[in-house]
């Protein structure tokens, strides 16, 4: 049983010179006491042919700091056009268009860089258009001067995406082309780095979620030929009383043992999970003082019951205000963090132990904790465990992301490079049909199609693209996907490599091609 299924059952470069015409709006200029007390940017929010933003796009308009983190600031909306009160420090915005020739996606405006900080009026096509050329722009250089393979259709997105901006049509049209620009540029200089490898990466980690392990040959066959690593199943909590009992182990000891015997090399769990689904009931009433020390005794327990067979364990998952049953403050959460790092050292001296996260755009984050206070992203949550001493080894992040581009997708990637961990991509998907899936654990959830509606090629092009980018960096050692098949009970919408009668989809052999073209293909 795997974490998905336990809760469904238990309930570098400096800025380039832009056109003026992508410089952004800079007329209008409200006074700061314009009939308000509080500084305010106007945003205008349009479709390309100048209606009103839909509502579900235009209640995505989130308010950032300079780093891509939210900031829970006052939006006042109305149809069209929002007003952001400003905070006391620059912002940038991000907000999800539905861009004709790409597709729908979540857009940047930074006012070339320096954010707003005053107040004004801004039409959020026209300098998202600007910010991503220059950023774009950016790319560009980098890739001329590493050596990357710059093709003539990337030079052409990149004219197209400079081309004078005069309305929101002609807007929407350029950052088309920069966004394509952005993602080939991306995907260029990921390609150029596996290329200069000295050696192929024998060591990454392709993985998957592995909870039908006894669905038998098939099963096995289809595991075996792409995957070296796999996040095993999940104990299950019971009884309150005894103590001793409190945990069944059975189907993470099947799950381990059938990694081992094939020597795919297992990851488990901890495990700390502040949600309702993941907790038993008779936990969820307890007070911090005595949830600190039982979480402490789980984990120091399960790491000592598999230590030497369990190379990697996931303790803590979601803690960055996300999963906080009991509405713990960031100092409570932060020791918890602690101490359940600490018991799985203690269990075993050598599980790298990983902390894992969702969200890493922090979209939940647009709205404050109920204390008043500034939630964490994912970003700042692991800030704050260096800074507070929590010893662990290994970041884990998701990425179930495809509503953002390649390239925005790398940005934020990149930033987790500066706690000079070992990452982990722990879980990733995306669909391989349009529209909702009844039998996911998702059934009414749908993403927006990437460069076209889903489908098989959409999907199959979608993970050539991410596995390029990830396995390209050293940082990053590991990349499971979740589920392997959609089976029912699956947690992303149509997103395994698989359907349910094990039949492999066009992504399953698109992830055999990218192992064999870089000299890591599974000897099953």
């Amino acid at each position: 049983m795997n974490r998905r299924e336990f809760l469904n059952v238990s309930a570098g470069a400096g800025a380039l010179l832009l056109p003026q015409s992508l410089r952004g709006d800079e007329t209008g200029r409200p006074s700061r006491k314009a009939g308000r007390d509080e500084p305010q940017v106007r945003v205008l929010m349009v479709e390309t042919d100048g209606s009103p933003l839909g509502k579900e796009r235009a209640e995505t308009l989130c308010a950032r700091d300079m780093a891509n983190d939210p900031l829970p600031q006052r939006i006042t909306r109305a149809e069209g056009r929002a007003r952001i009160v400003l905070p006391k420090e620059p912002i940038q915005i991000s907000l999800r268009l539905k861009v004709p020739g790409f597709g729908e996606v979540y857009c940047w405006a930074d006012n070339g860089g320096k954010g707003y900080s005053e107040p004004t009026n801004i039409k959020f096509a026209i300098d998202a258009a600007a910010t991503r050329l220059r950023r774009v722009r950016e790319v560009y250089e980098l890739a001329r001067r590493e050596g990357a393979v710059i093709d003539p259709p990337t030079e052409k997105y990149l004219k197209d995406a400079g081309q004078h901006v005069s309305n929101d049509q002609a807007a929407y049209a350029a950052l088309a082309a920069s966004l394509h620009a952005g993602e080939r540029l991306a995907l260029a200089r990921a390609r150029n780095r596996i290329s200069r490898f000295a050696k192929p990466r024998h060591d990454f980690l392709f993985g998957g979620m592995i909870s039908g392990y006894q669905s038998g040959p098939k099963y096995e066959a289809f595991v075996r030929q792409r995957f070296n690593f796999a996040t095993v199943s999940w104990y299950t909590w019971k009884a309150e009383q005894p103590v001793d009992q409190r945990i069944d182990y059975a189907r993470m000891d099947g799950s381990i043992n059938w990694c081992l015997v094939r020597k795919i090399t297992p990851k488990g769990f901890g495990y700390c999970y502040m949600t309702r689904g993941a907790t038993p009931e008779w936990l969820r009433s307890w007070p911090f003082e005595k949830i600190v020390p039982e979480y402490r005794r789980v984990v120091a327990q399960t790491m000592r019951r598999y230590a030497g067979k369990l190379p990697y364990a996931e303790i803590i998952n979601e803690a960055h205000d996300k999963a906080n049953l009991w509405k713990l403050s960031h100092d409570q959460i932060l020791e918890i963090t602690r101490e359940v790092c600490r018991a799985a050292r203690q269990g075993s001296p050598t599980v790298k132990r990983q902390i894992n996260n969702c969200c890493l755009w922090a979209e939940y984050a647009r709205n404050p904790n109920q204390d008043g206070s500034r939630r964490w992203s994912p970003y700042r949550y692991i800030a704050d465990c260096v800074s507070a001493g929590v010893d662990f080894d290994l970041l884990g992040l998701q990425l179930y992301y495809p509503q953002i581009d390649v390239l925005e997708i790398e940005r934020m990637l990149d930033r987790f490079k500066a706690f000079k961990k070992p990452i982990h991509i722990t879980e990733i998907a995306t669909a391989s049909v349009d529209g909702p899936d009844p039998r996911s654990m998702r059934p009414k959830t749908t993403a927006p199609g990437w460069h076209g509606p889903w489908s098989e090629e959409t999907q199959a092009d979608w993970l050539e693209a991410m596995y390029t980018l990830v396995y390209s960096k050293p940082e990053f050692e590991a990349i499971g996907w979740w589920d392997l098949a959609d089976v029912g009970g699956h947690f992303w919408p149509h997103g395994g490599l698989a359907h349910a009668d094990l039949t492999p989809k066009l992504a399953y052999h698109r992830l055999g091609e990218l192992q064999k073209a870089w000299g890591v293909a599974m000897k099953a």
